[in-house]
């Protein structure tokens, strides 16, 4: 009997073995394993626009988040690789099998780390076609400047507007917009109080072309006209400091004071650098705090320059300005500008 049982159980496994052996070959049939006939060009014979998906920054890792989507004409079924040159430290890739033919979309992952913050061009070959299609890498920096960008910030306590309304919060886009001046490109930055202002980077400086006043905020009555200042310094350790030009400007009455003539200049000091900074429900990690003295010296005094207001200023890394506090005169209200929401593309 015992012969018997095992004579059935060495029956069974071999029963099962060829069994499991059967299935696996099905799924490999050999009638798919041919390669697909595929065309990367339209119908009338064009390349078709690939769509982009991801931020591509340098020395980050690219994700599942980092692809691109292509249109391909399949002419038969089968299997199909379809990759890209290297360019920049990156390279998109994507594999399968074809069940039926037609227009297909296909997404190719992308893979590496970018280096350089230039645009390269990632081209695909295929039976004598050659498509393509374009990536520029940035460098995460202090000063988001892709149009459409959105910040929204919290007046606490709020302003009082025109007629008596409080302005409790308001918002700055991104405009499409540039100036070129003094050899930069001044980006402009529109709020929804119908102010607009210009912000450039050069190396790891931040300019403002604008009036001596606080970021988005005016304090001075009237400014003789815009000008080119820089308001923040990267890369430089905590207790630097620098002084923005002259310019001639008038303050008092929007403090509810007499209004005076005379000359405006900003003094920064920086505070602390590469700091976490927890506001809005978010951490935001690398950032640098600024104080900024306002002086005014007022025409025909001999005392000099007046600190008629001081603030802080706090610059996230990939997102700008995320908080600031004006310390308003007297020495005993303070004004909070934090930020709310934002959206950088």
């Amino acid at each position: 009997m015992k012969l018997v049982l095992q004579y059935r159980f060495a029956f069974l496994i071999m029963a099962l073995a060829f069994f499991s052996c059967k299935k696996e070959y099905s799924l490999e049939n050999p009638k798919q394993t041919g390669y697909a006939n595929y065309s990367l060009l339209d119908s009338v014979g064009n390349c078709t626009t690939a769509s982009i998906h991801g931020k591509y920054k340098v020395d980050s890792i690219l994700t599942d988040s980092n692809y691109v989507l292509i249109n391909v004409r399949f002419n038969s079924s089968g299997k199909y690789y379809i990759n890209t040159d290297t360019i920049n430290g990156m390279w998109f890739i994507d594999s399968g099998f074809a069940l039926v033919t037609g227009p297909t979309v296909i997404k190719l992952k992308g893979y590496g780390i970018p280096i350089l913050p230039n645009a390269g061009t990632f081209l695909m070959t295929h039976n004598n076609e050659a498509c393509g299609f374009s990536i520029t890498a940035t460098v995460d920096d202090y000063l988001p400047s892709t149009a459409g960008s959105f910040w929204r910030f919290q007046y606490i306590p709020a302003l009082i507007g025109a007629g008596g309304t409080n302005i409790d919060s308001f918002d700055i886009t991104v405009a499409p917009l540039t100036i070129n001046y003094n050899y930069k490109t001044f980006v402009q930055y529109a709020t929804s109080l119908k102010d607009t202002f210009y912000y450039a980077k050069q190396g790891n400086d931040y300019y403002a072309y604008s009036t001596p006043d606080f970021d988005y905020t005016s304090v001075f009555d009237q400014v003789d006209s815009f000008y080119q200042y820089m308001y923040l310094r990267a890369n430089q350790p905590v207790g630097t400091v620098w002084t923005s030009p002259e310019l001639g400007a008038s303050f008092g009455a929007a403090f509810g004071g007499i209004s005076q003539t005379g000359l405006a200049q900003d003094v920064f000091t920086i505070v602390s650098v590469n700091q976490p900074y927890t506001i809005a429900g978010n951490t935001f990690q690398n950032t640098i705090t600024v104080n900024r003295d306002i002086m005014f010296k007022a025409n025909g005094t001999t005392t000099g320059y007046l600190k008629v207001l001081n603030g802080t200023s706090v610059y996230a890394l990939g997102y700008g300005l995320i908080d600031q506090t004006l310390n308003l005169p007297g020495g005993v209200n303070k004004e909070s500008i934090p930020i709310l929401r934002w959206k950088i593309n």
